[in-house]
Order: structure tokens, then sequence, then C-alpha cells
């Protein structure tokens, strides 16, 4: 089976300046992947490139039998993939609700099966739809980012640091989400930096260093390699 996302040994970055140096990976259906390595490796740059957000001067990505080589983000939406930012990724002022509705922009018609979807996966946020999504914790806040997200039935999902300064039980739950959307047929790319918990629960993870593939494999080969555990994930 050929894969849902295919990056082709991508060279680019922002202005005049490569960050990612012949990077190439792979998302296939129905998979969660975590890009991890240690800070200025390229991890958010590499996410940002599939989103169409910065140059790219060599190589190609391929989407679902596409190439959507340097297509904008809203051509890339309507394709099929969402991107989930690190922060500034909901409305603080509006209610959860409004942040769903704000989601389902590009939907026509009826938006009831979206909305059920979506509060089946987070019913926390069903039973507090109503409240303003500024006063929410931080773990609640990234639920409505990706609920958001979701409400446009992507075929992959773009995180970018979902974990990032939340507690080790709203990690946990963010990481069962993640089990749980990729479940109903939707697939994961995500940049982690909580490396080894990501690698524990991802299907297969990469490795970037200095914008550079280093590592690939499983979310269990990697974290068994001696290699990889003393130089990126602290022995």
């Amino acid at each position: 089976m050929s894969a849902l996302l295919s990056m082709e040994h991508l060279t680019g970055g922002y202005g005049e300046a490569d960050i990612l140096q012949d990077v190439s990976m792979h998302v296939d259906q129905d998979e969660i992947v975590v890009i991890v390595g240690p800070n200025g490796a390229g991890k958010s740059t590499a996410m940002k490139s599939v989103f169409g957000l910065l140059t790219i001067r060599g190589g190609k990505m391929l989407f679902d039998g596409d190439d959507i080589t340097g297509w904008v983000p809203n051509r890339i939406v309507q394709r099929g993939i969402c991107y989930v930012p690190q922060v500034d990724n909901i409305f603080r002022e509006m209610s959860i609700h409004e942040n769903l509705e704000m989601g389902g922009f590009l939907k026509k018609g009826d938006l009831s099966a979206a909305y059920d979807r979506v509060y089946t996966l987070f019913p926390d946020l069903k039973e507090r739809r109503k409240t303003m999504a500024g006063s929410l914790s931080g773990g609640q806040r990234q639920m409505v980012a990706m609920g958001r997200a979701l409400m446009l039935d992507p075929k992959l999902l773009l995180l970018d640091e979902p974990t990032a300064g939340l507690s080790p039980k709203y990690m946990e739950q963010i990481f069962q989400i993640c089990r749980d959307v990729r479940d109903t047929g939707v697939a994961i790319l995500l940049v982690e930096q909580h490396a080894k918990q990501a690698l524990a629960f991802a299907d297969r993870g990469y490795v970037l260093a200095a914008g550079k593939n280093r590592h690939e494999g499983t979310g269990g080969e990697l974290l068994a390699d001696r290699e990889v555990a003393e130089m990126f994930l602290g022995g």
C-alpha cells in the first residue's frame, strides 16, 4: 500500500536559509508518526513544510496520490490536511462550540455530524461547550484546537508539540486521544519534545538532527536503539 503522505528528499526553509537538508519521511493511513530530536533539529520546520509554510527548494511532497509541492495552506486544507500549531491555536474569546464552528468554515451544509464526531472524541468539551475557551486549562485548550481541526474531517492531522507545558495527566490524555483519532481513520504526524513518551505510543518515528534524517523505525525500535537513547533521549 502506498503512503498517504510522502516527503521525498526535501530541502528548504525560510528566506534563503535551508533548515531541512534532504529529508525524507512518510506517513501511512491509520498511522501515528512522531518526529523527535534535539532543539533546533528542524522538527517543526519539517511539519510546516507539509502545510505549505516554507519554501521548498528541492525534493517533492506527495499526498494521497497528488503532488502537493508548493501548494498554499488553504488548498492543502481542502485536500484533507489540517494543522494544529503549538501556540495561538484557539479563539480565546469564543466558546468551545464557537471554536468548533469556526473549524468547520469550509464545510457546506449541516455540521451536526461533525459536532457529534468531535464531541464523541472529546466528551469533556461537550459538557462545557458554552464555556469560553480562554478560561480552560492548557490540556483542555489543546483538545479544543484538535477538535476544531477535526471538524473538517481530515485524512491527516498535523500536531506541533501538542503536550508542551502540560501535566503528565493531560499528556497521557492527549496521547490517548491521538490513538482514538487514529482509530477513526485519521493519520497523525506530530512533533514532540517528550521523546520517550511519544515514541512509546507512536507507530513509527523519525529522529532529526541539524535538519537531516538520523534514525527511523518503529517507536519500540527507536527506544531500544542505544545510539538514539544516548544521543537524543537522555541515555
